[in-house]
């Protein structure tokens, strides 16, 4: 079985995170997503998700910005993928420069709302529960 190591962060504000729908001709493509990325050779997982949040929001971030919720293992028909998630609670509103090549649009959304989205990109329904954003009850 192939292996991936993905980072993902919840970037926040006013209990609302950014999700991001994946461009057609993308992996997963008309998905919703988290800004998200693979981590690439010599890279932390810190300096991975501080560089995918840039490039597929334009929000240049910090270390000490970043809170780690957990390494999440999910396994697919296809691969097994690890997950080290984070997250960034921001102070204020920003302006979201999202990416044209990676995605079509952005949105901000609350957990409940994000959940109901029946597209959303494989294990990010799985994710939500298991961080605690939202209750499968």
């Amino acid at each position: 079985m192939r292996k991936l190591r993905t980072v993902g962060c919840f970037l926040e504000y006013d209990g609302r995170f950014v999700i991001l729908l994946r461009h057609p001709e993308k992996s997963q493509g008309g998905t919703w997503g988290l800004p998200a990325g693979k981590v690439n050779p010599g890279e932390t997982d810190e300096d991975a998700i501080l560089r995918e949040v840039y490039e597929e929001t334009g929000y240049s971030s910090s270390p000490k910005q970043l809170e780690f919720l957990g390494n999440y293992i999910f396994s697919f028909p296809e691969l097994e993928l690890t997950f080290p998630t984070f997250r960034i609670r921001l102070r204020g509103p920003i302006k979201i420069k999202h990416n044209s090549y990676e995605h079509k649009t952005f949105k901000w959304v609350t957990p409940k709302e994000c959940y109901s989205i029946p597209n959303l990109i494989h294990g990010l329904h799985d994710l939500l529960i298991r961080i605690g954003y939202v209750s499968d009850k």
